[in-house]
């Protein structure tokens, strides 16, 4: 009957509620001055931030998502204390990673001035297009996972979808859309090597890497872009 109630809670979304607790409770103790639209943002920017980091710590990275959100689950359910405090590590580098990693703008010509360096990249939408989808999220779980070996723990979907796109578009100027496509399953090695120097490249900048655009409408208070 135990198990039945830990696995009725948990199919029922217990672990999302538990994890999204666990981050307002942190940012509550914080001397931040934040309105209840900003704590309500933090919480979800984190949220992803802080499953990943627990899944990596816990050995679940590799499950598929439904399985791995249950086991995460029923680790909270089992073991709360020893979370609790793989969380409070995790919620004290991640601080300091969200004030080295995320700049706040606020108005778009200063958003403008900052994201120049993202003009000269290749639209590689079209290109994505043609890669098959499970190449795409196993490319980024490897960069999310390389990032947290990093110590870099902070906006982890943003940056693994920068590293890919600035990685694959180097690539293509390199070597033209259809000897990049034909390298994805032929020589791929290239391909996560050049993804390597990306991160590691992260790991040795002390530059931001997040820009968040100040919006006054409540309701909708940012806007982030790579």
């Amino acid at each position: 009957m135990e198990y039945f109630d830990i696995e009725t809670a948990c199919r029922e979304g217990f672990g999302e509620r538990k994890i999204a607790s666990m981050i307002q409770q942190r940012i509550d103790s914080l001397s931040w001055d934040l309105d209840q639209n900003e704590q309500e943002f933090l919480i979800s920017y984190a949220y992803q931030d802080l499953r990943y980091y627990l899944l990596y710590r816990l050995g679940l990275i590799n499950a598929n998502d439904e399985n791995a959100s249950f086991e995460l689950c029923k680790m909270i359910f089992k073991n709360e204390e020893f979370i609790t405090r793989i969380v409070d590590e995790w919620f004290n580098w991640w601080v300091v990673k969200w004030r080295q990693r995320v700049r706040l703008v606020f108005n778009e010509n200063e958003q403008k001035e900052t994201s120049e360096n993202l003009s000269t990249m290749v639209n590689i939408d079209d290109v994505l297009n043609n890669v098959p989808k499970k190449l795409i999220e196993r490319l980024r779980k490897e960069i999310v996972i390389e990032l947290m070996k990093q110590n870099e723990i902070c906006s982890l979907d943003v940056v693994s979808d920068f590293i890919l796109r600035t990685a694959f578009s180097e690539a293509i100027n390199e070597y033209g859309k259809d000897e990049f496509l034909k390298l994805l399953t032929t020589n791929i090695t290239k391909i996560r090597l050049r993804i390597l120097r990306k991160i590691m490249e992260i790991k040795d900048s002390k530059q931001p890497l997040v820009i968040l655009r100040i919006r006054i409408n409540p309701s909708q208070p940012y806007q982030g872009t790579p």
